[in-house]
């Protein structure tokens, strides 16, 4: 029978390497940690045949990093309280242009909101509220992420997002809407233990907000218009 030792010897030396990676990873994405979706994907991995060390050796690599914000928690859901119905001048008469503004996220800093996700949000908001040019025709929205005012670090994280929005016509003209708004949002301790998870909190849920007041602001403004487009 062979002997144990070396077995043992090689399996400590693999521990040893195993335990420099996390240390490693630790190090390289900071010292907040933060689970991120891709957690579940390594479970089925871990299911699929990989085993329980591998997943607990990958698992910081992927929980210590930042991670963008995501297009469902900056999308603006409908308010019932203020529906936008077919004889509403508001109505369909929206198409969204260009968005701008955005950045991708580093994941050994912190959330960003790129422009992808932002015009996703954007997109997905107005179709929601009914705002949406099935065709589209109508009025021309432009926005542009002037800016997202984070701190360094805090228990309560919050986030001021603050957006350029501007309507115009598709035959050109003076802008029918030009704004910019400037929308906090903050994501508390208890939201998530994780700091990095909450400043992704914290950018989602002001762009939320943002997206959310300009809309309401759109469709105060497109009450008044004479004519759809024009």
């Amino acid at each position: 029978m062979a002997p144990l030792l070396p077995q043992r010897r090689f399996s400590f030396a693999r521990s040893q390497a195993n335990a420099r990676l996390v240390l490693f990873s630790a190090y390289a994405c900071g010292p907040m940690l933060a689970f991120s979706s891709q957690w579940s994907d390594l479970m089925r991995a871990r299911n699929r045949g990989f085993n329980a060390l591998s997943v607990l050796v990958i698992a910081p690599l992927v929980a210590a990093c930042a991670s963008g914000a995501r297009v469902e928690g900056m999308t603006a859901p409908p308010s019932p309280a203020a529906p936008i119905g077919p004889s509403s001048p508001a109505f369909g008469a929206v198409s969204l242009g260009t968005v701008i503004g955005g950045s991708e996220t580093n994941p050994l800093w912190v959330s960003q909101v790129s422009n992808e996700n932002f015009h996703a949000a954007l997109a997905q908001s107005l179709a929601a509220h009914g705002l949406e040019a099935r065709s589209g025709g109508g009025y021309r929205l432009n926005a542009d992420l002037i800016g997202l005012d984070q701190p360094w670090i805090g228990l309560d994280i919050t986030v001021t997002a603050k957006v350029r929005y501007t309507l115009t016509s598709p035959t050109g003209g003076v802008p029918r809407f030009d704004q910019t708004i400037e929308t906090p949002y903050t994501a508390r301790f208890g939201d998530n233990l994780y700091g990095v998870e909450r400043f992704r909190l914290a950018d989602e849920g002001a762009i939320r907000a943002n997206i959310a007041t300009a809309i309401e602001e759109l469709t105060a403004a497109l009450q008044t218009s004479p004519a759809r487009g024009s």
